[in-house]
């Protein structure tokens, strides 16, 4: 919060800083055009109210200047003056004027007189020579006084600005920090949903998608508490059965009844097993494992390859059919297609009838590839359709895992795929996948 706050106030600051001083520079370098301006009018008006006193004295230009030394004025720190004949005599000039300060051309000049700089007027009038001046040096003092008085209140009141900035900062990030508060006050388990009563309307959406984000969470959590439930529940179940077997097998001893002991182990043993691959790829899938690399196949080949990987006497009931797309390349690495279609083929021939085939069609499906499974089981009802996907549900309690449907759920979803299970025309279920293609 306090590096917001610091960006924002650095951010807002500098800003002002920069416009407003970029604003002074410009009024400051127009001011002092309009200051030179200024005062060369000042010394201009001197000059011609001087010719107009000399005009008005016609006497004062009649004299002989070799009859008197020339005439100083009134004695001043501010404009020079210096009234000269044209014929080279002076008349008389202010006691600050410096020597041959007249001794120049009509209008304004700046010269050097005597190591001190002069801003200088001069006019010729009435056989006269007029000459106005004032040094460079005082205007430029004059200037930075000027300046100085603009700079201090611009400065004061940059200090206030980043004062209240701060200030306004703080107060309008209250609600974060209450925000923060409440979540930091908040033991790791709790996942209520964060207050949004008089929040800013910047801020709402983000509580908001927090709030979303946490009933996600929630809802994630509870998802993966049932399903350890469920899969411990599950899995004591074979580990159960495999032990009794396993005892009576010992209380029989050598014997038929042993013999079947350790059969009926054997292929609790072998549930078990099936049943933890299947947790396990579902875990894989749902998780973030990579499965970049493997490989990518043909829609025949994940057919073949599937169909193999079921019993040998399963497999002979079931029939391919091309409708078109069996070469096209699947987007989808090839164990999860393979396990797919393989789960889809293991249900048709677990729960339709035992002495019907199991029918697979490839056909195109959008962009993607399609399979269809069919059976001539009993089929479902539609409260079990609904069900059908969740994890360890089984039609009427059967032997398998549950978790086929669930991990072929699991596979569309990570590959932007889809599936769906409906009754058959001639009775039994369809099962469609589809996926990605080439």
């Amino acid at each position: 919060m306090k590096t917001l706050r610091l960006r924002l106030l650095f951010a807002i600051g500098a800003s002002f800083a920069l416009f407003w001083t970029l604003s002074s520079v410009w009024t400051l370098v127009d001011l002092r055009s309009e200051f030179r301006d200024a005062l060369d009018e000042r010394l201009a008006a001197s000059a011609r109210m001087v010719a107009a006193l000399v005009a008005d004295s016609p006497a004062l230009t009649a004299r002989s200047t070799a009859q008197r030394p020339a005439p100083s004025f009134i004695r001043t720190d501010g404009v020079a003056c210096e009234i000269r004949l044209l014929g080279g005599g002076i008349l008389g000039r202010t006691r600050n004027s410096p020597d041959l300060l007249g001794v120049t051309a009509p209008g304004y000049r700046t010269r050097t007189i005597d190591g001190i700089t002069w801003r200088s007027y001069t006019i010729e009038q009435n056989g006269v020579r007029i000459t106005t001046a004032d040094r460079v040096e005082r205007r430029e003092q004059l200037f930075r006084n000027i300046a100085f008085a603009t700079f201090v209140p611009f400065l004061i009141a940059m200090v206030a600005t980043l004062i209240a900035l701060w200030f306004a900062i703080r107060r309008g990030l209250e609600p974060l920090e209450r925000i923060r508060s409440a979540l930091a006050a908040r033991v790791p388990d709790a996942l209520q949903p964060l207050p949004v009563e008089n929040l800013p309307g910047e801020l709402a959406p983000l509580v908001s998608t927090v709030n979303t984000l946490l009933a996600k969470i929630e809802r994630t959590i509870e998802r993966e508490r049932r399903f350890t439930g469920d899969a411990a529940h599950e899995l004591r179940t074979p580990l159960t059965a495999v032990k009794t077997h396993l005892q009576v097998a010992r209380l029989s001893g050598p014997g038929p009844d042993g013999s079947v002991a350790l059969d009926r182990a054997e292929q609790g043993v072998l549930r078990l097993q099936s049943m933890i691959e299947q947790l396990l790829m579902l875990a894989r899938v749902e998780g973030s494992v990579s499965f970049d690399e493997d490989e990518q196949l043909d829609a025949r080949t994940v057919v073949e390859h599937a169909i193999t990987q079921l019993p040998a006497a399963s497999a002979q009931r079931i029939r391919v059919i091309d409708e078109g797309g069996a070469n096209r390349t699947l987007r989808v690495p090839a164990s999860l297609a393979m396990t797919a279609l393989r789960n889809l083929l293991d249900n048709a021939l677990r729960y339709g009838a035992a002495d019907a085939p199991v029918v697979l069609r490839i056909h195109p499906a959008g962009l993607g590839i399609g399979f269809s499974v069919e059976d001539q089981g009993d089929g479902l009802s539609d409260a079990d359709i609904a069900r059908a996907g969740n994890r360890f549900w089984r039609k009427g309690g059967g032997q398998g895992s549950g978790l086929g449907l669930s991990i072929v759920r699991a596979i569309v979803s990570r590959y932007e795929g889809s599936w769906e299970l409906t009754r058959g025309s001639g009775g039994g279920m369809v099962a469609r996948l589809a996926l990605p293609a080439d």
